[in-house]
């Protein structure tokens, strides 16, 4: 028993200290699509900076995530984003959004971390 409890209390401060690790952030209107997902395979996620394509001037950022199942540890889901990057305005990423997916809409496939469009 005494076992069980540490090993729990481990666990704990496992979960704890990933949970306080920096993200780093990343202007990315210079980077390729392979660059910026290489920084999310990497570092697992990152906050993504660039400028709104409907050239408003605004800047945009999120937090990106380089698989779902980092969502789901944080008791929330995967959306699939398309960002703007140097070569291309649709370079496919991940983000996590809060609470389970609702993926009852017509044309959406679902897996237990996230929603896809078919």
């Amino acid at each position: 028993m005494k076992q069980l409890i540490t090993a729990s209390v481990f666990l704990a401060s496992l979960g704890a200290a990933q949970a306080q690790e920096p993200v780093n952030r990343y202007d990315i209107q210079n980077l390729t699509c392979n660059q910026v997902l290489t920084i999310l395979n990497q570092q697992g996620a990152a906050i993504l900076r660039y400028p709104a394509p409907n050239g408003s001037g605004r800047i945009l950022y999120d937090r990106y995530v380089a698989s779902p199942a980092i969502c789901f540890g944080e008791a929330g889901h995967a959306i699939r984003r398309e960002i703007p990057t140097a070569d291309t305005n649709a370079c496919p990423t991940l983000s996590c959004r809060p609470g389970p997916p609702d993926c009852d809409d017509d044309g959406i496939a679902f897996d237990m971390f996230a929603c896809y469009d078919n």
